[in-house]
């Protein structure tokens, strides 16, 4: 405890791990502390750092897939979840999104419980708590902190205030250590809970730890208070101290009240004899297989809300509506060419910023279990690219089938394709968007660079003006909508109904009567562009490639969590 600014999470920070120190070193089992050793160190932030689009459960039941032993049996998991939840008291709540500032969730103590359960599931060596909300605490036992009061010079002002005071923080003190001993044995009761029957075990309810679990009214200065004026009461307990364990011997105590303990971590005591659990306790698959899931269901609700819905099908409709059953002429070319244009810049817009948006946010939650060395991040950048795809592709598709045959499509085959093209553009701009959210920590600077990027790519695309200065020409070949759009152009005009020639014409084919149509050469001719469709498209899935790995470049060297 200390002032403001005294260096108290600074110091946490140092002791886990999490912050470069220096100099000097720091010791585990006098072993210096490396990134393998973290693994089994837990520290509880101030922060609830959360996905906001996912439940409790979801949370917990998440992160015991990516840090429990990948040999446990998935119903052992379930029973370590259920009795954590049920030991915290979080089972009433556990289907409850955390939410966030616009959609309310779970309260801020039932964050920080919730925040303790995930690290309890590591059966941790080490557990540091920062915890912040001390204040509540005193106010819900009728000591109100003034506003803008230091707290941990209120605390220690009431430890030596009047007797009266003392005595109400003792019989809180009491009654709150009691009610938690109580939920524990009947949470332990309903699972059968069985103790270790070796010195391996540290019991949960006679340390801080245990104390700790109770996020509304326990914290450190509450836990000496119990330890020191319940003295006599302890002293009854049986407890455990583990001390100079080396890094290979047997896993230490299990901090939850399961079925048969021996048989629930069986598969960790088997690893007694060398150093793998130290390693990542999943395969980089199924780190893959689990975050892809749950980047689906975090991701599901905001890329499909309702408003999205609402936006893509009105667009489409009005799109159709503008460009219904238009005549394929060459007086009509151009709006032909301005649906195809529009529908381009859409998505790419659409997929590029709400990349860039839903980065940020997620940023802090991916740098605590880097942190903690939960997955690798080759594993999570994967699973975020496969895992968001059919969320991706969903409104584009459902936007083209319904303004598409509105033009007068009736071939499934052009369709396809024109879907096939339209879908790759708005991944290539997913790429974009993704690569600036990870280089930019300022959410302004973000916009302003996509902004920029995204106005270039239209103006150099080839529909707006075929007019550029010589020594601006090389711009066009960064734009991706040149390419998207040229590919549109091809497969509309080679494999749709012709364009017939209108009188007079500007094509040259046409004034010289050696023809009635217009071919699709000829088109992108007269707007300076002759690639051919599988240059397009190889340039395209670069751009995928380039940007996809400069993304996991920034991410894996400039953006790396301190430590």
């Amino acid at each position: 405890m200390g002032p403001s600014g005294s260096g108290k999470t600074t110091l946490l920070d140092c002791l886990s791990g999490q912050r470069h120190i220096d100099s000097g070193a720091i010791f585990l089992n006098r072993e210096p502390l490396s990134k393998k050793w973290r693994r089994k160190i837990c520290y509880v932030l101030q922060e609830e750092i959360f996905f906001s689009g996912l439940t409790l459960r979801e949370t917990v039941w998440y992160t015991a897939l990516l840090r429990l032993p990948e040999k446990m049996p998935k119903s052992q998991k379930i029973t370590l979840v259920d009795g954590i939840l049920e030991a915290l008291d979080l089972t009433f709540c556990q289907h409850t999104k955390f939410g966030d500032y616009m959609n309310r969730g779970l309260s801020g103590g039932e964050k920080k419980r919730a925040n303790i359960a995930c690290e309890l599931l590591t059966n941790p060596l080490l557990m540091l708590l920062d915890v912040n909300s001390i204040y509540r605490y005193f106010e819900d036992i009728g000591v109100v902190i003034e506003p803008h009061y230091n707290p941990a010079e209120f605390v220690l002002e009431q430890l030596k205030s009047h007797p009266d005071v003392r005595e109400k923080l003792f019989i809180a003190a009491r009654e709150s250590h009691g009610n938690f001993l109580n939920r524990n044995c009947i949470a332990c009761s309903n699972h059968k809970k069985n103790t270790l029957n070796n010195n391996k075990m540290i019991q949960n309810e006679t340390t801080g730890l245990g104390i700790e679990k109770s996020g509304r009214q326990h914290d450190a200065l509450i836990n000496d208070i119990i330890n020191n004026y319940y003295k006599d009461q302890q002293e009854h307990t049986d407890h455990h101290v583990l001390m100079n364990q080396s890094p290979c011997e047997e896993v230490t105590e299990q901090l939850w009240c399961g079925g048969d303990s021996q048989s629930n971590f069986s598969s960790l005591s088997s690893d007694s004899h060398n150093c793998d659990w130290l390693d990542y306790p999943t395969r980089f698959y199924a780190q893959f297989s689990v975050l892809s899931n749950r980047n689906f269901k975090e991701a599901k609700s905001r890329m499909l809300s309702k408003l999205n819905w609402f936006q893509t099908i009105g667009l489409a409709l009005m799109a159709g509506a503008i460009w219904f059953n238009i005549p394929r002429t060459e007086e009509y070319l151009h709006d032909l060419q301005g649906w195809m244009f529009f529908s381009q810049t859409y998505w790419m817009l659409f997929a590029l910023f709400g990349a860039l948006n839903s980065f940020p946010s997620e940023r802090e939650v991916i740098n605590k279990e880097r942190r903690s060395g939960s997955y690798r991040l080759s594993a999570y950048y994967l699973a975020k690219m496969f895992g968001e795809l059919p969320l991706v592709v969903t409104l584009p598709t459902v936007y083209l089938t319904i303004s598409y045959p509105m033009l007068g499509c009736s071939s499934l085959k052009l369709f396809s394709l024109m879907l096939i093209f339209l879908l790759l553009n708005t991944i290539v701009a997913q790429s974009v968007g993704f690569f600036i959210g990870a280089c930019c920590m300022d959410m302004n600077v973000s916009i302003t660079l996509s902004a920029l990027y995204t106005l270039a790519t239209q103006l150099f695309g080839g529909y707006l003006t075929t007019r550029i200065p010589e020594y601006l020409n090389w711009i066009r070949y960064t734009s991706m909508i040149h390419y998207a759009y040229q590919n549109m152009q091809i497969l509309e005009f080679r494999e749709g109904l012709p364009i017939e020639c209108s009188y007079p014409s500007s094509y040259e084919v046409c004034k010289n009567n050696a023809t009635a149509f217009i071919s699709y050469k000829e088109i992108l001719k007269a707007q300076n562009s002759t690639s051919p469709l599988w240059v397009n498209t190889l340039v395209l899935m670069m751009f995928f490639l380039v940007f996809r790995g400069l993304g996991y470049a920034v991410l894996r060297y400039i953006r790396c969590p301190k430590t």
